[in-house]
């Protein structure tokens, strides 16, 4: 521990207004606004089987992370050390071990590194991972070891889910199956916690991010089960102007449900650990749905 608590004094020694843009720079590349748009852009434009892959991954990892931090409840380094100069306090939500920001950014980025297989885009998915990784630490708000861990445990579930994945996506109605089931089981793990949340029956700090997580994947596995059996649309080859502006279209609903319902909720006195997973919910929801309500306004073919 004393190493670690070395290694975070000589990064909070560094810090500066130019390397703390840096820093803040690609962790930004981590959080969950960046890998829904990233993730989102795949799968409606690009590849619709590599983006399914590639965005189920980095869920699976994302709730395996937050079951760790849940069961583990390692505290933070500001907790330890003090006077610990921190950057970016604000995103480091729940406990500390795994790193989170590090687990999406491994398990994202190397899983559309192994899907797609381009140099180029591989050389770019190692460079996001690695700062990803750097910046935790060099803001200071993660231990090595959760850095360490959450980049096992993201390229770990890279590696062994994501063949499966993509041989799921192949057989149709097996897809369709298992993103049901998905779809269930994770929507009812969600409305339990939240309400043992809503009770205080357990802890916010060790289960919030958890059901955040949940309530997306659950969102998620409804949402492309509905679209794969209603519509199964295939991305088109070319037509960019069609592409940009389905995608403006689809993350503007995103972009309300993340950050315009919260506003409205407290205004009404109903924002509470229920509405707020509920919002993920739609957002995963929205994400896998999006281009049957697409088709209709000739967005999707």
């Amino acid at each position: 521990m004393e190493i670690q608590k070395q290694i975070l004094l000589f990064f909070a020694s560094l810090h500066g207004p130019a390397l703390n843009f840096l820093a803040q720079f690609f962790t930004i590349f981590a959080e969950e606004y960046a890998l829904i748009a990233f993730g989102v852009f795949i799968f409606w434009n690009i590849d619709k089987k590599k983006g399914f892959s590639s965005c189920f991954s980095l869920l699976i990892a994302n709730n395996a992370m937050n079951i760790i931090k849940a069961i583990v409840r390692f505290p933070r380094p500001w907790m330890l050390i003090d006077g610990l100069d921190t950057v970016r306090q604000g995103t480091a939500t729940g406990y500390s071990f795994p790193s989170g920001h590090t687990t999406s950014a491994a398990s994202f980025y190397s899983a559309v590194a192994v899907n797609f297989r381009k140099r180029w885009l591989s050389i770019i998915c190692a460079v996001m991972i690695f700062f990803a990784a750097l910046s935790r630490m060099f803001l200071c708000v993660h231990w090595p070891m959760d850095v360490g861990c959450g980049l096992l445990l993201g390229c770990g579930c890279t590696f062994v889910l994501l063949r499966w994945m993509n041989s799921v996506y192949d057989d149709k109605q097996k897809c369709i199956k298992v993103s049901m089931w998905i779809g269930i089981i994770f929507t009812l793990a969600f409305i339990v916690i939240s309400i043992l949340l809503m009770t205080g029956s357990v802890d916010e700090l060790a289960f919030g991010d958890l059901n955040v997580s949940v309530s997306l994947f659950g969102g998620l596995g409804f949402g492309f089960a509905l679209e794969r059996s209603r519509f199964d649309y295939k991305v088109e080859k070319g037509n960019w102007g069609k592409k940009i502006l389905r995608y403006v279209i689809g993350m503007a609903v995103i972009f309300f449900l993340m950050m315009g319902v919260k506003p409205i909720l407290v205004s009404l006195n109903a924002y509470n650990a229920l509405t707020r997973c509920c919002r993920y919910f739609l957002v995963g929801f929205w994400g896998g749905v999006y281009p049957i309500v697409g088709r209709k306004l000739k967005l999707f073919s």
